[in-house]
């Protein structure tokens, strides 16, 4: 560790859990389950009509005209319907991926990086999110990818629960850190804790 390298260590605040972000990976060469829910639910891959509910349904987290190009450029949108409306969706990218300005997540060949997945309130705790990310994985399978990642802050337990239930294990852990409690520096990353 350089000189600086310590001073920017003692200068840095990283005390909130809700700054730290873990990447969980699967071997989807590994079994799969994909047990459909008591709810049904039709199943198909996003389209550009998608994208207004599918933005409306994440919080408008992501502007519109990216999420369509991403999809234009290759990402994929697994979209579990019901009564005509999206009641869960799963967004997978093939592609190296900026997680934030310090960070771009590369992809190589034969990896897939889960970038979001969203059940509706009224579908959660029934094995919808279980279901969907089984089918997802059953398809990735399918077209020859071998690894998924996904990632999330600390303090998400329902989607850390979810990704460990369907056989994730945690590979890296970042904490955000601001010198000064103002400035952001790269995140630092830390021990990961199976």
């Amino acid at each position: 560790m350089t000189a600086l390298d310590r001073i920017i260590e003692r200068l840095t605040s990283s005390d909130d859990t809700a700054e730290s972000w873990v990447e969980f990976a699967r071997d989807l060469q590994a079994p799969i389950t994909c047990h459909p829910p008591a709810i049904e639910f039709s199943r198909r891959w996003a389209g550009k009509a998608d994208i207004m509910e599918i933005a409306a349904l994440e919080g408008f987290a992501k502007e519109i005209d990216v999420m369509t190009r991403s999809l234009r450029h290759g990402d994929r949108c697994l979209l579990l319907e019901r009564d005509g409306r999206i009641g869960a969706f799963a967004w997978v990218a093939f592609q190296d991926y900026r997680l934030a300005i310090w960070r771009t997540l590369h992809l190589p060949a034969g990896v897939a990086y889960l970038v979001y997945i969203f059940v509706r309130p009224e579908f959660r705790r029934s094995g919808v999110g279980s279901y969907l990310l089984g089918c997802l994985m059953q398809h990735l399978r399918n077209m020859g990818y071998t690894r998924l990642i996904s990632g999330m802050y600390a303090d998400w337990r329902p989607s850390i629960d979810l990704h460990r239930k369907a056989g994730f294990q945690p590979s890296k852990k970042f904490i955000k850190r601001k010198l000064l409690r103002i400035i952001p520096v790269p995140p630092k990353e830390m021990e990961v804790e199976t």
